[in-house]
This record gives C-alpha cells, structure tokens and sequence, in this order.
C-alpha cells in the first residue's frame, strides 16, 4: 500500500502547555522568542512539508488532552513534550498514554525515556554490556554516609534529571566535605538520589543519530571549554547550556569535533550500541568523554534531544547534507515505518 501524500496525513504536534505563547498560540513566527523556539522550527518545517498539522498542547488536564487526541484522530503524534506541570519524570507517563490510545508517536517510547532519565539504572545496564562508564554509586535520599570508594575528583549529579538541571561548576568535588555538601544539597533542594561518579578529564563529545534497525550516526559534535585555566567550567553546566553571556565569558563553544575517520567510526560503533541497548528509537543523542588515552567513556543519553534548526541533532545533520526540513521528514518517516504506516 502506497503512503499516503503529505496533506492527506495528519499529524498532531504535542507539546508542553507553557511553550504555548499567549500571543501566538498557533505558532505563526510573531516574535523572535517564538521563531526561536524548538517547537516553531519543527510546526513550521512540518507545514512546508505539506502535512495536515495540528498543535495540541498537552495538559492543563491530561483527560481533556487525551480527548482532543482522540477527537482529532491523527495518522501519528510528532510528541515533543519534556515534562508535565515541569515533572520531568512524567515524559515517561505521556508516552504510555499515547501508547494506550494506540496513538503512533514519533521518539522513544516509555521504556526508552527511563532508562536514558535514571541514571543509576542506565549506567548499571551498560556495565553489564561491558560500555566503559566512569567509576559511579548513588546515595539515596536519607542516606548521610558514604561508604563507597570515591575517585576525585568527582561530579556529583541529581539521578533523574536531564538538560544539565542540578549541576554547576560546584558539582565538581575533590574530597569527602565538598562531596557530602553537595549530595545533601540534591537530596534537599531536589528530593531524590544523588549520582556521584568519577569525573573524566578529556573531549566532551556529542553524537546525534535516527533510525531504528538500521541507524544512521551523524558526525560528532564537541563542547570546547575555554578558560579552564582562568577558573572557567570543565563540564556543560546549567549555565553553559542555557546562558550565551556566561559561554562567552568563559570561551565555550560547540562546533563539529573534526575526528579522524578511524575515531569517527569507532564514536559512532559505539554510540550506535548504546542507543539499542537502552531502546532510543526513531533520534537520539549519546554524550560521551574522549580521554587523552583515546578511551570512549559513557556520560549520557538524551532521547529527545533539541531540534531547533541550526543547533544540536540539526547542526549535525547538516554536515551530513540533511537540512532541517528534510531531519523532520526523516523522523516522521522512520516513525511511520515503524509502525508500519
């Protein structure tokens, strides 16, 4: 059977309810806030595609969200939803959902997005597939002790968020004191476990990717860290990631990493592998530590990450030939054949 033509296929974008603007909420481009957000780049890149596409804010209610789902019947959901009232856990709950309405969605699935959010169990998962990881624990909330070897210095890290949340240059510990500040901070302000592994000096590497049986790695991008020396951040903090003043202070920069052909292909073996052990489908994006021994150490993976064009998955892909209108054809496609629609 023949796919369907592009405006003949309906697709409903989810999104969270607060990146709804009041003043545009059928995301037409009315301010460069909205043209620069995530959500804008993948409607408009939808619409230029030709798809029958609809906005469907998700939540205040889940019940009435679920009902205009429904009531909508689209061919697939594109789901870009990242939290539900800024839970971030419950990404996993959304996804169940869709999967209970037997709605196709593109991206991973409720298995997926756990294992990429627990950090503990991810890493736990990945020794066992003998993944090199840095020497790690966890401390659970209530716990005051620590027990286990600690390799300094260490990064302490909240175990079930994502986009940097919880981690600052503070998160970097070189003994037992700045460790149990730092876990006791986690427990209170973020009320669950701490993560505390062995900090990896070397290349923060970022690999982007899409498909499922047969997945296609783009080239890897890198995080510089300028003005280490002068007290700058070695890690992609909060900051980092979200406040352009603070990385030109410091001199950071993301950019192609420029591996050599024999690296670049080990990254991607290995990135590859990690992404179906932990049942990323459809895009992802595994972060890893290149050290000076040419070792390729897990951090973490991301199986939503940002797709506004000209940053992360997209400037990726643009250096294999794929622009951002063709990445979000990609991935609806590979949603749909997927679920073999």
């Amino acid at each position: 059977m023949e796919n369907p033509k592009p405006d003949m296929f309906r697709i409903a974008v989810l999104i969270d309810l607060e990146t709804v603007p009041d003043i545009d909420p059928d995301f037409e481009g009315k301010s460069d806030e909205i043209r620069e957000s995530m959500e804008f780049h993948v409607i408009v890149s939808l619409r230029e595609l030709g798809y029958d596409t609809h906005i469907v804010p998700f939540g205040p209610d889940p019940a009435d969200t679920l009902h205009t789902l429904q009531s909508l019947q689209p061919d697939l959901v594109f789901n870009l939803t990242e939290h539900f009232h800024g839970d971030r856990h419950l990404d996993v709950s959304i996804a169940g959902m869709l999967d209970l309405l037997k709605l196709p969605y593109t991206g991973s699935g409720a298995t997926g997005l756990m294992l990429c959010r627990d950090k503990v169990t991810c890493k736990r998962i990945l020794g066992y597939h003998r993944i090199r990881l840095p020497h790690f624990f966890s401390v659970p909330v209530g716990r005051s002790t620590i027990r286990e070897k600690v390799v300094y210095p260490a990064i302490i890290k909240p175990a079930l968020e994502d986009g940097s949340d919880g981690i600052s240059i503070s998160s970097i510990v070189r003994d037992r004191q700045e460790l149990m500040d730092r876990v006791k901070q986690i427990h209170d302000r973020m009320k669950q476990p701490a993560i505390c592994e062995e900090f990896i000096e070397g290349r923060e590497l970022y690999v982007g990717m899409i498909g499922n049986d047969r997945i296609t790695s783009f080239p890897a991008r890198e995080i510089r860290f300028g003005r280490i020396d002068q007290g700058g951040p070695p890690i992609a903090t909060a900051r980092v990631k979200w406040d352009e003043r603070y990385r030109e202070k410091w001199k950071i920069e993301y950019g192609h990493a420029g591996l050599e052909p024999e690296l670049e292909a080990k990254v991607a073996k290995i990135s590859k592998r990690i992404y179906r052990i932990l049942q990323i489908r459809d895009y992802g994006r595994i972060d890893l530590r290149l050290t000076d021994k040419g070792d390729i150490v897990f951090l973490e993976a991301n199986p939503n990450p940002n797709l506004c064009a000209g940053e992360d998955l997209s400037e990726a892909a643009e250096r294999a030939g794929i622009d951002h209108t063709e990445l979000v054809d990609r991935i609806v496609r590979i949603a749909r054949k997927r679920y073999g629609i």
